[in-house]
C-alpha cells in the first residue's frame, strides 16, 4: 500500500492517499490534495508562513 500510495503522489507537493485492506485486497478511497481539506488553521500563523514557503509549486501561465 504505501508502495502505490508512494507511486499515486509522486508528482504532487502533497496529497493524502486514502487506500484500505479488506480481506487481502486493497481498495481505493480518495486522493486528497490539501490536508483537512484545506480547512485546518495552525496555532501559530507565523510558523504558517514557514511552512507555506517551503512549497516550491509550479506557475500556472
Amino acid at each position: 500500500m504505501v508502495k502505490l500510495a508512494t507511486q499515486l503522489s509522486q508528482n504532487f507537493p502533497f496529497m493524502r492517499v486514502d487506500l484500505y485492506l479488506v480481506e487481502e485486497q486493497i481498495i481505493f478511497g480518495e486522493l486528497t490534495f490539501y490536508p483537512a481539506s484545506g480547512f485546518a488553521f495552525l496555532k501559530f500563523p507565523k510558523r504558517d508562513k514557514v511552512l507555506g514557503n517551503l512549497f516550491d509549486l509550479p506557475k500556472i501561465t
